[in-house]
């Protein structure tokens, strides 16, 4: 019976850490950073073929917010675009021309792209959509933590008190750390989008100063003609 409850554990850790697996991955695709993970659902037709987007470019990432995507082959780049605007319609794209390195040889271009920035009604929805994924996950670890106790029923009749309660103990820890990671999970993301939110704020505030200023130098700036008339 031991063995039995040893393989139950195994198995309830391994569904709740699928279903933390799986929130995780829903939450890369809420993009404020440029996560590798949120390309892993474009997929690229070739010819009739579909191809994963690692197969057919090469992928870099200059910086935590942007992908830099270049075709293997310059024929397959508007399917790679087609491929990314369908998984990432959010993406801000940007066409770049690669000089060739050879005289006379022929220059390519790649794209480039930005994750959007999360300004107040991106925020807000990254913010409910993150706590709805969360909410499923802590749902779906519940169904099978209840589910394995319907199973237990009849094995817990045929253990002793003790080893019942050992048992009871053991399934709860893996549960509750489950739950833990998952809460974690939802915390660190949600600082993410507060994070890309205040840079916004940052970026924005930068911009306006900057414009503000340029009209401030309109303003004191003087015409050498008028001022004469005055004089």
């Amino acid at each position: 019976m031991n063995n039995y409850i040893s393989f139950e554990t195994i198995d309830l850790a391994k569904k709740l850490k699928g279903y933390n697996m799986l929130f995780n991955y829903r939450m890369s695709n809420l993009c404020v950073k440029a996560e590798p993970t949120a390309l892993m659902p474009v997929t690229v037709f070739v010819a009739g073929t579909e191809y994963n987007l690692e197969d057919v470019a090469n992928i870099l990432r200059p910086d935590d917010f942007s992908f830099d995507v270049y075709p293997k082959n310059q024929n397959n780049l508007q399917d790679i675009i087609t491929g990314v605007l369908d998984a990432h319609p959010e993406f801000k794209m940007e066409l770049k021309t690669d000089k060739a390195e050879m005289e006379g040889g022929a220059d390519t271009q790649h794209v480039f792209y930005t994750m959007p920035p999360v300004d107040k009604d991106r925020r807000k929805l990254l913010n409910e959509t993150t706590k709805l994924f969360h909410k499923e996950c802590l749902a779906n670890q519940d169904l099978a933590y209840a589910d394995l106790q319907a199973r237990l029923v009849e094995p817990y009749t045929q253990m002793s008190p003790q080893n019942v309660d050992e048992a009871r103990k053991g399934f709860k820890k893996v549960y509750d750390k489950a739950r833990e990671e998952c809460d974690k999970m939802l915390q660190q993301k949600l600082n993410e989008i507060e994070e890309g939110y205040q840079r916004y704020l940052h970026e924005d505030n930068e911009l306006y100063a900057e414009q503000d200023t340029d009209d401030n130098e309109m303003e004191i700036s003087h015409d050498a003609e008028i001022e004469a008339l005055f004089n």
